[in-house]
């Protein structure tokens, strides 16, 4: 299921999978929130969501009502900090279990600290943070 689907054709496919008729459904995070299935045993994020609250509509999937569940995610080293704001969410660490070593290296779980991949995101966010513009303009210094 995916947002460029009509959304007669996401209610179907839904009402399948909650029928039990399809078993596995692969979505995107337009199925994140909001949809009413219960007894979800596994829920696997392919990413890490950007927004840790996300991530917690993702996995809570397969916890209603009492029920458990297991939640995977798979986590490259670009998204590592990402996981770590999850954790803070959480107020818990989540097990980090490895890749068999068929398959070959897998990187170590490291959080980087300053100057990593989301130094992009926090200038986003002080800019998101500065006062409104006022429309005036500011004098210009002349040099004669």
């Amino acid at each position: 299921i995916h947002s460029d689907l009509d959304q007669s054709v996401r209610e179907e496919v839904m009402n399948r999978f909650k029928a039990r008729k399809t078993r596995i459904l692969v979505a995107t995070d337009v199925v994140s929130r909001g949809i009413d299935v219960e007894d979800i045993d596994m829920v696997i994020n392919f990413d890490v969501p950007h927004d840790a609250e996300d991530y917690v509509h993702r996995i809570g999937r397969t916890a209603r009502a009492g029920a458990h569940g297991k939640a995977c995610t798979l986590v490259v080293p670009a998204e590592m900090g990402d996981f770590a704001a999850i954790e803070k969410l959480l107020g818990s660490t989540v097990e980090k279990v490895s890749l068999p070593e068929s398959m070959g290296k897998t990187p170590d779980y490291q959080v980087k600290r300053a100057g990593n991949q989301h130094s992009r995101k926090r200038s986003f966010r002080k800019k998101r943070n500065r006062k409104p513009y006022s429309g005036k303009k500011k004098p210009r210094d002349r040099k004669s």
